[in-house]
């Protein structure tokens, strides 16, 4: 009975342990490129390891990530440089809606938050995915799209987890820097992988 408590115990401080690394790694590596040209890769490469901890695979967790952001640094922002510039455009829209008439205002609203929330659905399953199987950027946009309608009860879920989980490094900002990356990385994980594995499955 002691020995399971231990062994359980020992297991949630490597998570923890793991999320503390990983952010530091990811922010490091994101700043090391430019934020624009490294977040797509630092992503990727934590998203990989995340993924290999989910599997139960013995991963060095520094080494994987170095390797697999030199490796994707080209690829992965691809989609990356993609997803930045529709948010960007999503940004400037909200914007400029507010110099609309209020009737025009209220449906465009609607029409845009719809559209964000397609996005969003999108973005938690682009690198789950992109780390699980060769394909094309729009084969994977789509793919990550059709997971996020086919499993649509645990995407809304993810996005309430991570909503609160930006609440929460709202009110305490040094988070961010500790666990705020990589616990939402974590969350997608561990939301994502069963939705994927099943499809697999089935196929």
């Amino acid at each position: 009975m002691i020995h399971r408590v231990y062994s359980k115990l020992f297991v949630v401080c490597e998570w923890i342990m793991n999320l503390l690394i990983l952010n530091l790694l990811f922010i490091f590596f994101s700043c090391a490129g430019l934020i624009l040209f490294g977040f797509a890769p630092a992503y990727t490469a934590m998203s990989l390891v995340f993924k290999k901890l989910y599997e139960g695979e013995d991963v060095r967790v520094v080494r994987s990530f170095y390797t697999t952001f030199k490796s994707e640094l080209i690829k992965s922002n691809k989609f990356g440089l993609l997803y930045g510039y529709v948010y960007i455009l999503l940004f400037i829209n909200f914007l400029f809606i507010q110099t609309l008439p209020v009737f025009i205002q209220t449906a465009s609203m609607f029409v845009l938050i719809a559209l964000t929330l397609l996005v969003l659905a999108s973005s938690l399953y682009i690198f789950p995915l992109y780390n699980s199987f060769e394909s094309t950027v729009w084969l994977l946009i789509k793919n990550s799209l059709l997971l996020a309608f086919a499993f649509l009860p645990r995407t809304i879920f993810t996005q309430i987890v991570i909503l609160a989980v930006g609440v929460i490094c709202f009110y305490q900002p040094i988070l961010i820097f500790l666990l705020g990356f990589s616990s939402v990385c974590a969350i997608i994980t561990l939301t994502s992988q069963p939705c994927i594995q099943k499809i697999t499955n089935t196929v």
